[in-house]
């Protein structure tokens, strides 16, 4: 009798383990919004960023940093890894696109403790190609698109160098990095300067550009940043980003049993319906309540193994 007894528990193991099996962490894209005012409840119901959340499901887990974008996200980072001891990291940050200073930019510190844990690293944004594809399906120019990378390469150059950024550097620099010509003619310095002018009210070689991409990308954004290109690009182009995001994370919870991800407050309100649905309600951790953070100073990304989960 015991042992008809240890085989029925045997293979009702073995049935539960092949269900499990054939129901998969799926990513549901129908149930994301491009529209951010229908997220408005959302941005209410949440801390300002940096916040962590933590769903868990069964023997899964995801932990997930709603980041604002800087080093004011990395003590979440640093926490994240030294809690919950995840697997696999992913971050946003496009393919073949470096990452922020690890000192200064959660995507570019997740990819260190990443190298530093010796874990595999996954890249969970789309290509500029498909970016650009679909901003033009949206209908923005190619000096929108241009402005978009030059504002942000702008934040990127102003936490290492405080001098200002000359029009003719940021059009060799977006040149060097992200040009196609294929996409259209490159600015001039006069159309470069008149364009910020237009859009954002200063002198582009005056601009504290730490300052205004903080503004562009805050989550609670004020109406002129509503109201510029980048803000209305940024989440044209947020759509098919959040989608890519999604599938990772499904791919990332069908491989391993803990998961972290980074990535800006804005595209994870973005997937918080999907999230929950795949997942139930997370656990919130606002930034602010984290214990003080011990960095690692001499990040570096020597030992980095990354690798793709969706293409």
């Amino acid at each position: 009798m015991k042992t008809i007894f240890k085989m029925m528990f045997a293979m009702a193991g073995v049935l539960l383990s092949l269900q499990s099996l054939a129901q998969p962490f799926t990513a549901d894209v129908s149930v994301l919004s491009s529209e951010r005012t229908l997220h408005q409840e959302r941005y209410e119901s949440f801390p300002q960023p940096p916040y962590l959340t933590v769903y868990q499901k069964g023997n899964k887990k995801l932990v997930l940093l709603a980041a604002r974008h800087g080093e004011e996200s990395l003590p979440a980072v640093q926490y994240a890894f030294d809690e919950y001891k995840p697997q696999v990291a992913l971050v946003e940050r496009e393919p073949n696109e470096p990452f922020g200073p690890c000192l200064s930019a959660e995507d570019g510190y997740t990819a260190a403790l990443a190298s530093l844990w010796q874990m595999p690293l996954v890249r969970m944004d789309v290509s500029l190609e498909q970016q650009w594809r679909f901003a033009q399906e949206k209908g923005f120019s190619y000096k929108d698109w241009q402005m978009l990378w030059i504002i942000r390469e702008g934040y990127a150059r102003a936490q290492e160098i405080d001098q200002p950024f000359a029009a003719k550097e940021a059009i060799a620099a977006y040149a060097k990095r992200d040009h196609r010509p294929a996409w259209g003619a490159l600015f001039t310095e006069k159309e470069l300067n008149r364009y910020f002018k237009k859009y954002y009210k200063q002198n582009f070689e005056e601009t504290d550009f730490i300052k205004l991409y903080q503004d562009l990308m805050n989550i609670y954004p004020e109406k002129w940043v509503i109201k510029s290109p980048f803000y209305r690009l940024n989440n044209a182009t947020g759509l098919a980003r959040s989608r890519f995001m999604l599938q990772n994370i499904a791919a990332a919870l069908n491989q391993y049993e803990v998961v972290f991800a980074e990535m800006g407050a804005g595209h994870y309100l973005d997937l918080v319906p999907a999230l929950q649905q795949m997942l139930g309600a997370p656990q919130v951790i606002d930034g602010k309540d984290l214990p003080k953070q011990t960095l690692w100073q001499d990040c570096n990304w020597n030992h980095l193994k990354e690798t793709v989960l969706v293409k």
